[in-house]
This record gives structure tokens, C-alpha cells and sequence, in this order.
């Protein structure tokens, strides 16, 4: 019996679950800095426990079935495998370091706060700039592994596709800095 099949569908299904997780963060993100109440705080961060069980799940069906595909099919010869391989491993390393604590002491400053406007000790920490700037990058260098899954590239090719989402995962980090910055002018 042929397994390939069923490992592609698991790592397939492991990238959507991927992309849902950091589909919530970017709305959580994006939501806690315009939350006018520590209620609509909480209620946002409440569905952040959904992030917390699908991607580790996701990142064990990418990391899992892709290592079978290119232990069996393709082997380890294959630029878009190593290049995808090391940014699954390098944003699973930096996403807990960068925002991980930063959603932490949203969490506990919330839990702290009481009902009512976001005190402004809240707030900034809503809008720190890391947390604006890097939220898009990994779902930005995810569709560029994603690009060379399907494309298939050489070394040179797969190089200029993850440079080509670094360069819009940081342009794109840049433009939410600068509406992050606009809401704190606005306050």
C-alpha cells in the first residue's frame, strides 16, 4: 500500500491548522488594539487557547509527515525541502521567544485589570511594536514555504521565493507598526 497519499494529506491538513492558528493570532493581535474594554479584552483573548492546541498538533503533522515524504520520495537533495524544513524549525524557535512573552503579560495584565476602559498600562502593551511588527511575518514566510511545496525549486529559486516573502513579511510588519502607531496618536 502506497502511503505517500496519506502523509501529503496530513501534511496538508497540519499547514491549514498551521495557517488557522496564525490566522487567530493576527485577529487576537489586531482586535486587543482596538478593544475599547478589558471585557472585549478578555473575550478575544479567550479563544487564544485555541492557538495553543492546534499548533503544536499542526507543527507535529507538518514536522511528522513531511519527514516520511523525504525520507521515502524525495530525499534530502531538494532545495524547497531543506529551505521549508529550516523555517518550520527556525519560526518555532523565534514565534514563542519574540511573542510568546509579549502575549503573556497581555494575559496577566488583563486578568489583573479591571472591568472597564483598558488602562493604559494595558494598552501599551497592546501596542508594542515587536509584537505589531512580527505577528505577520510567520504567516508571511509560511505562504512562502508553502510556494516552494508546490513550485518546487532549485536552490537559487527557492532562495529568491523565502527572500521575496522575508521582504513582504517585514514590509507588511512595517505597515502594522504604522497603523499601531496611528491608534496611539489617536488615544
Amino acid at each position: 500500500m502506497e502511503l505517500y497519499p496519506y502523509a501529503l494529506l496530513l501534511h496538508i491538513i497540519g499547514v491549514l491548522g498551521l495557517f488557522i492558528a496564525m490566522s487567530l493570532e493576527l485577529i487576537i493581535v489586531a482586535r486587543l488594539r482596538g478593544a475599547q474594554t478589558t471585557t472585549q479584552m478578555r473575550e478575544w483573548m479567550a479563544i487564544s487557547h485555541v492557538i495553543g492546541t492546534v499548533l503544536p498538533i499542526s507543527a507535529i503533522l507538518i514536522l511528522a509527515s513531511g519527514l516520511f515524504m523525504a525520507l521515502t520520495t524525495w530525499g534530502w537533495n531538494q532545495a524547497w525541502i531543506d529551505l521549508s524544513l529550516g523555517i518550520l524549525v527556525i519560526l518555532g524557535i523565534l514565534s514563542p521567544v519574540i511573542n510568546g512573552p509579549r502575549m503573556k503579560a497581555i494575559q496577566r495584565a488583563m486578568e489583573d485589570a479591571q472591568d472597564g476602559p483598558v488602562p493604559a498600562s494595558l494598552r501599551k502593551l497592546t501596542i508594542d511594536p515587536v509584537l505589531q511588527a512580527y505577528t505577520l511575518l510567520p504567516a508571511i514566510m509560511a505562504l512562502g514555504a508553502v510556494a516552494l511545496m508546490v513550485i518546487k525549486p532549485d536552490w537559487l529559486g527557492s532562495t529568491v521565493v523565502m527572500i521575496i516573502a522575508l521582504g513582504v513579511g517585514l514590509i507588511a510588519g512595517q505597515l502594522s507598526l504604522k497603523a499601531s502607531r496611528r491608534i496611539r496618536v489617536a488615544m
